[in-house]
């Protein structure tokens, strides 16, 4: 399976555990089921481009032919 190298760069690690606190926040109460993969990888490409200015692409893009659910 595919990740986006940009998880890689030193601008990615800087910015990851507050990236993550903010999203660990943001669905806190969001239920965890089938096809929350899809809503957490929106939030966060749309996180990291408005607040990083970095352009994310999720697993599900990187790997079309696999079904996450």
């Amino acid at each position: 399976m595919y990740k986006d190298p940009i998880e890689e760069t030193e601008e990615y690690k800087k910015i990851e555990s507050e990236l993550e606190k903010e999203l660990d926040e943001r669905f806190k109460d969001a239920p965890r089921g089938l096809g929350f993969c899809h809503v957490y990888w929106h939030a966060k490409k749309k996180l990291l481009k408005e607040k990083y200015n970095i352009d994310w692409k999720s697993p599900s893009e990187l790997n079309p032919f696999i079904i996450f659910d």
